[in-house]
């Protein structure tokens, strides 16, 4: 049965390599690392190389130089983090061509979290890349049209404005606030507002043209006088007409101040100079003309136009001279036909200046009829360079979009009103073979798949009977009989009126878009079924924490319709003891973003309530914007159930170990009880000498007695805390001065019958925090130290010295120091351990006592051997403001 297993995940195997290899995506996978390990043929096969020139970083190779150093930074930043990585790069295609990728890599883990491999894909986007620059360059095109406009507006003195007759003006542009001396604001003036700037002779004229606008979509052209605000006047035309766009009585126009103009009018209609204005304005001059005489009669635009000096005399000749040698022959022709019979002239001819600069004319005439025999010609000669120019512009304007539709992936058609092709890209006629004549009005219709036809025919009538744009799929045939799928859309142009003139539409290959789409479904459908088959409840919620997805196994589990477990009902399956918190959990990660973890029972299909650990993690989108969340709920049921042996396993070895101290601690009675007893013999033979003196030392002796007493009541206090130790009771600990402490203790060390000749030093800082503690405890460890030290200094060949210090600290504790000048130690860390003595009489017991009084009281004990001999013993109790209690 093993080898049978191995063999299906082989075969698994070999499959899930077989689908990879045949998918049109460039796949390929990692170790933990990065090293890259495996690649699909597409891989292979679009840069051109084996797999032996691809694995571990070799890749790296195919991927632009430019876009290498910010691709790998990325990529090392996803291999340290885990997080997913995204990027687009450049990679070179096996004929040498870059395109841009978009590159993904997802990292695979254990039911830890630990990651154990990459799973990556690269996405060609080469189009969407030339797509993103087109409509960035669109969108520059705008910007600039836009600047263009406004600064067309303020050279034209003209502002545009709209009217919404429901609701008055709605935008005024800047131009128009500075014609009606306003300063320019978001907001446009009301209609009361506006009227108020108009004349009072021509506002009521103005108020009806808006009453009109209310019932029906009326324009007008009309000039009105303003008074600004300072009180100038000023003539402003008006033009408005409907927006046909908008379907309702909305209207646009311009207001253009025509004051300069309206003033010079009324002034050339009052001299004759205004012919010659019109001329200059026009770039129109007059001439005339007695072939008779060889007289010319020029207007200064006419002098300005050939470039003569006005006080020269012209001349036939003159006029010749200017014109260019090779129109110079129709010239002379329409000079002799004028002179000998009269009769008009409308002629075009080019002027050629120093320099070779070229202006065009164009020359109309007429003969004059008199009374006399002498022939006079009038007319006008009007400088067309511009036009021609601009003409000349557009012929080459259309020769370019001509160009351009043939050039842009895509084929393009124009179609007349009734739907009637009567414009094909080459392109298009090249794909499909047809001719311009088979492929206009609806010959189009012979290239689409039969299956195909029927419904575009039937969007296309629908489209042209509503006048909304037409989208829609077809496959059309190649000249070599493959179908390919294209994308449809059209749109019409409509006149100012609303009517469509025209219509435009594109056509795209989206055969490699639908391929794309039919692997992405299938490869949709195999996740699917790798998720259905996780051994876990998988979920996936939307940002704001709604269930989106349960995965089947999740809902077999739970017992329970799909329906039900949405909207929260996955509440109810929670443990009644567990459905609070949990729920508080989930939600506070929804709410901050925080990965998500809960420990929870969940009641299973036969109703039995399992331990469950549910963790859940966000997906952001590039902007760091969580776009979705996805978990997993794990069976911890038999994991749980051993952690809680396991802690009630280990509670019975704490009581276990407890009770086995009692022994270690009995042992240490004599060592505790040694010190106040051995004061009380020596006070005690201290008393008996005073009374045994010739006369008695009666004051001594009293002395010496109730020195006793004390020391017995030390003795009893001590007993006091050895029970109240064995009853496990709480210490009664105060505020002490860790000063009188030492002093207590050194008395105490000193009146000992056993104690040893040796010198005492204290090195004691100012103003000392006081510590709380058990004030008879404290005593205990410092005079078991202090008799330590002095015991190690016997048999020293110098002379025995021990110094106290004790001191503050930055991190609110007070240490004493007990040191040495004896023999050292051996072990500064087992010194500790109980029964552990060097004392050829020691128990063995005091030290670990001490360090079991010392962290009860939150305290430290350490020691460490001196670089100059000798030991250190360091004690470090908490100040009384660090302690929550005393």
């Amino acid at each position: 049965m093993e080898a049978a297993g191995y063999r299906t995940v082989d075969a698994q195997t070999l499959r899930l390599r077989q689908i990879l290899d045949s998918s049109p995506a460039l796949i390929h996978t990692g170790m933990p690392d990065g090293y890259l390990d495996f690649f699909n043929r597409t891989w292979c096969e679009f840069v051109g190389k084996p797999l032996e020139e691809l694995y571990g970083w070799e890749w790296t190779s195919c991927v632009h130089a430019d876009d290498l150093g910010v691709l790998l930074e990325k990529w090392r930043e996803s291999i340290a983090t885990g997080n997913p990585l995204e990027a687009e790069a450049r990679v070179r295609r096996a004929d040498g061509e870059f395109r841009w990728m978009l590159h993904q890599k997802i990292a695979q883990r254990d039911a830890h979290g630990a990651v154990i491999g990459w799973h990556g894909t690269s996405l060609d986007i080469e189009s969407r890349k030339r797509a993103e620059d087109s409509l960035r360059t669109a969108a520059e095109e705008l910007e600039r049209n836009k600047y263009f406009l406004a600064e067309a507006q303020r050279l034209g003195q003209m502002g545009s404005w709209s009217f919404d007759p429901t609701k008055g003006f709605d935008r005024w542009s800047p131009e128009l606030f500075q014609i009606h001396g306003l300063e320019p604001s978001k907001d446009a003036p009301t209609s009361e507002a506006y009227l108020a700037l108009v004349h009072p002779e021509d506002r009521d004229f103005m108020a009806s043209i808006m009453d009109r606008m209310l019932l029906e979509p009326v324009g007008f052209d009309v000039t009105k006088r303003i008074i600004r605000p300072d009180g100038e006047l000023r003539y402003v035309r008006c033009v408005g007409s409907e927006v046909s766009e908008t379907g309702g009585l909305r209207r646009m126009g311009v207001g253009i101040d025509i004051t300069d103009h309206e003033l010079l009018t009324q002034e050339l209609r009052r001299r004759e100079a205004y012919l010659a204005e019109a001329q200059r304005l026009s770039h129109t001059g007059s001439f005339g003309w007695r072939p008779r005489s060889g007289e010319h009669v020029w207007s200064d635009e006419t002098y300005r136009i050939f470039e003569y000096d006005s006080a020269t005399t012209v001349t036939l000749d003159m006029i010749v001279e200017r014109v260019h040698p090779d129109d110079r022959v129709l010239v002379h022709n329409l000079v002799e036909q004028t002179s000998s019979s009269g009769g008009t002239i409308d002629c075009e001819y080019r002027l050629l200046f120093p320099g070779g600069r070229v202006k065009y004319v164009r020359v109309l005439a007429k003969t004059l009829e008199n009374a006399s025999d002498d022939l006079e010609v009038v007319g006008a000669v009007i400088d067309i360079t511009e036009a021609t120019q601009a003409e000349d512009k557009i012929r080459l304007s259309e020769r370019e979009l001509r160009t351009l539709v043939e050039a842009i992936p895509a084929y393009v058609g124009t179609a007349l009103p009734d739907g009637s092709v009567d414009f094909i890209s080459q392109s298009w006629l090249d794909y499909t073979g047809l001719s311009k004549e088979q492929g206009k009005g609806w010959g189009w219709a012979s290239a689409i798949h039969p299956e195909d036809v029927e419904r575009v025919v039937a969007s296309w009538q629908a489209g042209l009977l509503a006048g909304t744009p037409v989208e829609h799929e077809l496959r059309c045939r190649r000249t070599d009989g493959t179908y390919y799928w294209f994308l449809y859309r059209s749109v019409p142009l409509r006149d100012d009126k609303g009517n469509i003139v025209k219509w435009y539409g594109t056509l795209t290959n989206i055969d490699a878009l639908k391929q794309t789409e039919n692997a992405l479904q299938i490869r949709e459908h195999e996740l699917v079924g790798i998720l259905e088959t996780i051994p876990s409840m998988l979920w996936s919620n939307a940002p704001t924490g709604e269930t989106t997805h349960l995965s089947q196994r999740a809902v077999e589990y739970c017992g329970a319709p799909l329906d039900e477990l949405l909207n929260r009902g996955w509440e109810k399956v929670l443990h009644p003891d567990d459905r609070e918190e949990t729920v508080k959990a989930y939600f506070r990660a929804i709410e901050t973003g925080e990965p998500y973890s809960s420990i929870h029972r969940v009641r299973r299909a036969d109703g039995e309530y399992r331990w469950h650990h549910s963790m859940g993690a966000p997906l952001r989108d590039p902007y760091g914007k969580i776009i979705q969340w996805y978990g997993l709920s794990i069976d911890i049921d038999e994991r749980k159930r051993a952690e809680d042996h396991l802690r009630d396993t280990r509670m019975k070895l704490s009581r276990a170990s407890k009770i086995a101290t009692v022994a270690e601690l009995s042992a240490s009675i004599a060592h505790e009880l040694n010190q106040p007893l051995m004061a009380v013999l020596g006070n005690a033979q201290a008393a008996h000498r005073w009374l045994s003196a010739s006369p008695p030392e009666l004051s001594e002796a009293n002395s010496s007695i109730e020195r006793i007493l004390r020391d017995i009541r030390s003795a009893d206090q001590t007993m006091q805390h050895i029970r109240a130790l064995f009853k496990c009771e709480a210490y009664e600990k105060s505020d002490e001065s860790i000063v009188d402490i030492i002093q207590e203790s050194l008395r105490f060390v000193r009146e000992s019958p056993n104690k040893a000749e040796v010198w005492i030093n204290c090195a004691i800082d100012d103003n000392l925090p006081t510590i709380c503690v058990d004030r008879i405890q404290a005593q205990q460890v410092l005079i078991n130290l202090i008799s330590n030290a002095i015991e190690a200094t016997d048999g020293n060949s110098n002379t025995g010295a021990i110094l106290l210090r004790a001191f503050a600290t930055q991190e609110n504790e007070v240490i004493v120091q007990v040191i040495d000048n004896g023999t050292g130690l051996e072990n500064s860390e087992k010194i500790f351990d109980a029964f552990m003595t060097t004392k050829e009489k020691g128990m063995g017991i005091g030290l670990a006592v001490s360090r079991s009084i010392v962290e009860a009281h939150g305290g430290r004990i350490w020691a460490e051997n001196n670089a100059d001999g000798g030991a250190t013993f360091n004690v470090a109790f908490p100040e009384s403001s660090k302690r929550e209690v005393c």
